[in-house]
């Protein structure tokens, strides 16, 4: 299937905050004040406390419930008991599996990672997992990024004579699990000072007061693994993360792991400084693609073999699966566009279902849809003979899990946010449910969705935008990501020079642009609709780079493009 342009729905460009009346000193540029007023800095001293937060990185025994996982983790260290490590599929989940299995082990337990199958679990401990682990001897479960939900199951292993120790980031429920220790910055009466950690980093946190309490100095190449996670949960990155981040992406070009290393090479990153970006866009979709695929465990593999064939043989098949889930993602994508264009008017919200979908993909088409038709959108794949299973993804204030707990009743599991979530139904019910939630995304929105907007840091031409002062505070302002989002520019009439389209397809569009001295090629990935030929152009774009012909160059990649006012 051959892919098609679809034309989404005109975005309203949120404009930076105007530069003047500003407290910053009176050299810096009206475009580098706009793109710190962006991101909520308002002087020097925000700005201080922006790159270099007191106290950071904070004491790891200061996290709720390191108190009392300690001692149990110490004394199945010391009587080498055999501990699961309980984690989840996704690369927060396998990075902190991977921390916290890699430190015990070293430290001198017998270490069971268990990353649980995405369609037939699903995330969470289950109580065919809690039996498996449990019959394997182990005497201690360890959770990573989940747990904090599952009182039924911890009862389980309690039951089992198993204990279990809770490492989660998750909001808490009411009502408890009997645990030996929550490990959650989220928990009541918390006095950690930033609760935003992903369940990688609160892994990384309990590995470095673990090793503090048997006497063991500091392990900093769990750094790497602990960035991989933040990077990919999407978590703020500020504070604690920010610092998380830095240091594992300043280590990672010089890590000892033989798997990291050869997904570097493979992913062309190899020997060069990597940003947030790149563990964004080249790693973590990689990463990822073995649970879409099929099983996350040859992730963890790769995270965790010493072996440096191992780690090319687990990056082979990392590469194949990534190139089936983007084949598979494609063209189950042409087909729920194909469906939701055959309804007219739109509807409120999306909801796509075909036998060519798989539970791996199910989020990244539900995603597509939503940003595409700036609708909610749901996306359900066949689980086995008797269930469906839905990826969800939400645009503007539309709370899915509002919505989708309304239908509790017809559900056989259900979980996630406002922006994402997911559930399970049975095959009878798809048309009821379906129903249902069209019938409440009315209540809220009728026929009109949220306006789509784009937002704007800064503005100017592109020698103010691309001049050594701005790039040299953007260095100081990455890693970027959430809550410090990658600069957005606006440039106004700048000039086209030329214009074409490349790529295997024909799908992206190559511009050559110029204003206030300087030029420079501009590229719009699968470029929507057709290019309208003016001579002058509105630019919003955020700036990239490439190899080519063993050159690395910068290009703007656009966002938006308009005929100049």
């Amino acid at each position: 299937m051959t892919s098609r342009r679809h034309t989404p729905p005109p975005r309203r460009w949120l404009l930076p905050p105007r530069p003047d009346g500003h407290r910053f000193p009176s050299n810096l540029s009206a475009s580098a004040v706009q793109l710190l007023l962006s991101r909520g800095i308002g002087d020097e001293a925000a700005l201080t406390r922006f790159l270099d937060p007191a106290g950071v990185p904070y004491p790891p025994d200061s996290l709720p419930g390191v108190d009392a996982a300690l001692p149990r983790l110490a004394a199945a260290v010391r009587s080498r008991e055999t501990v699961a490590v309980f984690g989840d599929f996704d690369v927060d989940g396998i990075t902190g599996t991977a921390i916290l299995s890699d430190t015990l082990q070293r430290l001198g337990a017998r270490v069971i990672p268990y990353l649980p199958d995405p369609v037939a679990e699903g995330h969470g401990m289950t109580p065919l997992a809690v039996d498996r682990l449990a019959s394997q001897g182990a005497s201690l479960i360890v959770t990573v990024d989940s747990g904090v939900s599952n009182s039924a199951e911890v009862a389980l292993a309690n039951q089992k004579g198993t204990d279990v120790v809770i490492t989660d980031h998750h909001v808490p429920p009411p009502q408890l699990p009997d645990a030996v220790a929550i490990v959650n910055p989220r928990m009541t009466g918390n006095q950690y000072p930033f609760p935003e950690l992903c369940g990688a980093g609160i892994a990384y946190k309990l590995a470095a007061a673990l090793r503090e309490y048997m006497g063991q100095p500091d392990d900093p190449s769990l750094l790497e693994l602990a960035a991989l996670g933040t990077i990919a949960d999407l978590v703020p990155l500020r504070d604690e993360n920010r610092h998380i981040v830095q240091q594992g992406l300043a280590a990672l070009p010089f890590t000892d792991r033989p798997g990291l290393r050869a997904l570097l090479r493979r992913s062309n990153l190899a020997n060069r400084p990597i940003r947030a970006e790149h563990v964004s866009f080249q790693i973590a979709p990689r990463l990822n693609a073995s649970g879409r695929m099929a099983h996350p465990e040859t992730s963890l593999n790769l995270l965790l073999t010493s072996d440096e064939r191992e780690g090319e043989r687990l990056t082979t098949q990392l590469e194949q699966y990534n190139a089936r889930r983007r084949d598979l993602t494609t063209r189950s994508f042409e087909i729920a566009v194909e469906q939701t264009l055959a309804s007219s008017p739109l509807p409120a919200i999306i909801i796509t279902y075909d036998d060519a979908y798989t539970p791996g993909i199910n989020g990244l088409v539900a995603g597509r849809l939503a940003e595409l038709f700036n609708r909610p959108s749901v996306a359900l794949a066949r689980a086995d003979a008797d269930h469906l299973v839905a990826s969800a993804r939400s645009v503007g204030d539309f709370s899915l899990i509002d919505a989708i707990s309304q239908c509790g009743d017809l559900l056989v599991k259900y979980g996630g946010h406002q922006a994402a979530a997911g559930f399970t139904v049975r095959n009878e019910h798809y048309a009821e449910i379906a129903g249902r939630l069209t019938g409440i995304a009315n209540a809220q929105m009728g026929l009109f969705a949220p306006e789509p907007t784009l937002e704007v840091h800064a503005e100017g031409t592109l020698d103010e935008l691309l001049s050594p002062a701005m790039a040299e505070l953007c260095s100081r302002l990455e890693p970027f990501g959430k809550d410090n989002p990658t600069p957005r520019y606006l440039s106004r009439g700048v000039r086209v020079t030329n214009a074409g389209y490349v790529g295997s397809n024909g799908q992206h569009l190559k511009l050559r642009v110029s204003s206030g001295g300087r030029s420079i090629d501009a590229l719009s990935w699968n470029y929507a609709g057709e290019w309208g030929g003016y001579d002058a152009a509105d630019v919003v774009f955020q700036l990239a780079e490439d190899n080519y012909r063993g050159e690395r160059r910068t290009y703007l990649r656009i966002d938006d493009i308009r005929p100049a006012v």
